[in-house]
């Protein structure tokens, strides 16, 4: 009997074929695998882009971070010359020698040395090469420019001031090339605070009013100041000391004309120069102090005091120091 097979039927043992057709395939294919000891391969990824290899590309160091810019350069009456990084003018000490800075302790608080840490920089446009740290001896680092260690001044309060050129005929500012300006050095209108080098004119003193009471004054209105180290009515401060506080200096040793007797007097310093003294105490001014009224220097290191009109001291908190002379053996509570 003949037996028709239908459309439907006929393709669905055509398909069934095919699939028996290809898991014969595989099984074979696994088998041959299997004896030749291999896995079956992975599929391969599509292969990405050509690209250059890491050492084909060139090699560029990260820059390194830039530092805390120490000093730039500013416009003054002398010319281009260094500004520090707070702004005011920077000065050189002709008493430096072989970039090794000789201020310290007085000097140094009218001087303050520009520190910098170990990252410093410079401003664009300076040759950076002209500049140098050299370590202080209590460990911080100095900024030097040429062979000068670099410093501001105490009397400077505003970018423009230059009120410590010349001072002393040892403290100028510096120019942008690492040298000093020593041209122009008492430039007109600029107080110089000139230290014991300075002109000897015959000093006239007066009362003045400061913040602290009334005090002694030069004739530029300056308040005047005696040093708990001086003894016996003896200068000691010499040397650096007395470039940031320039003693008052007489033309002998004859007291001026006007002067009290039993309050003012004359020493002799030990280069032979001498100096008005009130009470026991040698006066001086102070080159941090710029205008009349100032009293930066009042009590410095413990041991610089304001000088009173009767020859005493006025200790901070407006306490008065005894005016009677000091003795080497012993000291007063009152000093």
């Amino acid at each position: 009997m003949n037996i028709t097979s239908s459309p439907q039927t006929t393709d669905r043992t055509i398909r069934n074929r095919r699939t028996s057709s290809l898991l014969a395939g595989l099984f074979g294919a696994a088998l041959f695998l299997s004896a030749c000891g291999g896995d079956p391969a992975p599929i391969a990824a599509a292969a990405a882009p050509d690209t250059p290899a890491a050492t084909d590309a060139p090699v560029v160091d990260a820059p390194a971070a830039a530092g805390p810019v120490a000093v730039t350069a500013g416009e003054s009456p002398l010319g281009d010359i260094l500004i520090g990084a707070n702004g005011l003018t920077v000065y050189g000490f002709t008493n430096d020698n072989n970039a090794t800075s000789a201020c310290y302790g007085t000097c140094a608080d009218a001087w303050p040395p520009v520190i910098v840490g170990e990252d410093w920089t410079v401003a664009p446009g300076l040759d950076s090469g002209i500049f140098n740290a050299v370590a202080r001896d209590d460990g911080q680092l100095q900024l030097v420019a040429g062979k000068w260690p670099l410093y501001y001044f105490a009397g400077d309060t505003v970018s423009t001031d230059i009120n410590g050129q010349g001072s002393g005929d040892v403290w100028f500012v510096v120019g942008t090339d690492g040298a000093l300006i020593t041209d122009g050095a008492a430039v007109e209108g600029e107080s110089t605070n000139d230290g014991a080098e300075a002109s000897a004119d015959p000093a006239i003193v007066a009362v003045g009013q400061t913040s602290i009471g009334d005090a002694l004054i030069d004739d530029a209105g300056l308040t005047l100041y005696g040093f708990l180290d001086d003894t016996n009515g003896i200068p000691t401060c010499d040397g650096a000391c007395a470039d940031a506080w320039p003693p008052v200096l007489l033309d002998s040793a004859e007291l001026p004309a006007g002067l009290d007797a039993n309050i003012f007097s004359v020493s002799e310093r030990s280069d032979g120069s001498f100096q008005l003294n009130a009470g026991v105490w040698p006066l001086y001014r102070f080159a941090g102090d710029g205008a009349p009224g100032d009293v930066n220097g009042q009590g410095s290191g413990d041991v610089w005091f304001v000088a009173t009109p009767d020859g005493g001291l006025i200790r901070d908190g407006g306490d008065e120091a005894a005016a009677a002379p000091a003795s080497d053996d012993s000291e007063s509570d009152d000093y």
